[in-house]
């Protein structure tokens, strides 16, 4: 990670906790995930060589932060306002700036079918996580900032896929 994204990544996440802590809606209709749900998909197998990797409790926070923002994302019959005040603390501020003219009406999802699961955990400060809903598979890049002996800050989400572009093309 470069100081520019790191600093970006800083102020994003700084931005974010004062958000959070105080001015951020809580969410009353978010539907809640299906029972099978309480209990998130992590990753398993072993670190790679370099030793920065996702622990299976990072992961499982991941996958938790995951739930949350697509909670927010399908509860879309709130009024804009009350949508978007829900769900820009949880984004990374190149998220929300992606996400913020969105319209909520467009949103095709309106539940969360199956339990949140990591798909890809390349290192410590980002993980790949799909979210079933049901209009489709949405993917989410989840990141963090991790300092040495300051331990690590809350997973936001720094991109959304929906379903219509989550595929990818066919081979050959």
């Amino acid at each position: 990670m470069t100081a520019h994204h790191r600093l970006i990544t800083v102020l994003a996440l700084t931005a974010t906790l004062a958000l959070t802590g105080c001015t951020a809606p809580e969410v009353t209709t978010t539907p809640a995930p299906s029972p099978a749900a309480s209990r998130p998909a992590v990753q398993s197998g072993t670190p790679g060589g370099g030793g920065d990797f996702a622990t299976l409790q990072s992961q499982r926070e991941a996958v938790d932060a995951a739930t949350r923002v697509m909670g927010v994302v399908v509860a879309h019959k709130d009024s804009y306002d009350a949508w978007w005040g829900a769900l820009a603390p949880l984004l990374s501020a190149d998220a929300a700036v992606d996400w913020e003219y969105t319209d909520p009406a467009r949103i095709t999802s309106t539940q969360l079918t199956d339990p949140a699961h990591v798909t890809d955990a390349p290192s410590s400060t980002q993980v790949f996580v799909d979210v079933p809903t049901d209009a489709g598979i949405w993917r989410l890049e989840l990141v963090r900032l991790v300092e040495p002996g300051a331990g690590a800050t809350p997973w936001t989400v720094h991109g959304l896929r929906p379903p219509e572009t989550n595929s990818t093309p066919p081979v050959g």
